[in-house]
């Protein structure tokens, strides 16, 4: 089982809207579509895509969605996964997965705090649109999860 662990692409400042509102910028979407093609190249294909509610989270699942050929019911906003929330909020939808390669796109700094987490430790740092491939022998727990790679849009 693999669990995609990554962080929204590149978004627009402030401008007066609320956070949870910022769109990508054009820079962030295109260097996005990079890393989705380059998911799918390492054969870490999506069955099923989790995000938080905040814009520039479900543009970045829309658009790995869209490199992987995903039906639109694969794309699920997930209220654990938003602005604010800790590991103690993912961890126990996490158990419930049953697809060989699910992604979870959300924010910092829960992304890197997950995967260490799940790694048995470390640090890790998630740049915007950085993306982790965790690999577990059988259900996705605490310290089971082994790196197999990060990849940066960059």
């Amino acid at each position: 089982m693999r669990l995609l662990l990554i962080r929204h692409a590149r978004a627009v400042s402030n401008h007066n809207l609320p956070d949870a509102e910022r769109p990508l910028t054009k820079e962030g979407r295109c260097e996005f579509e990079r890393v989705a093609q380059d998911v799918i190249g390492m054969g870490a294909t999506p069955e099923c895509i989790f995000h938080s509610p905040a814009r520039r989270t479900t543009e970045t699942a829309s658009i790995l969605a869209a490199a992987s050929r995903l039906p639109a019911h694969a794309l699920n906003m997930a209220t654990w996964l938003a602005l604010g929330n800790c590991c103690q909020d993912v961890l126990p939808m996490l158990a419930q997965l049953s697809v060989d390669v699910t992604a979870l796109v959300g924010h910092e700094p829960i992304m890197s705090s997950l995967t260490a987490m799940l790694m048995g430790g470390g640090r890790v740092s998630f740049s915007p649109g950085t993306s982790a491939c965790l690999e577990f022998d059988k259900a996705i727990e605490v310290g089971q999860g082994r790196l197999l790679w990060m990849l940066e849009p960059r």
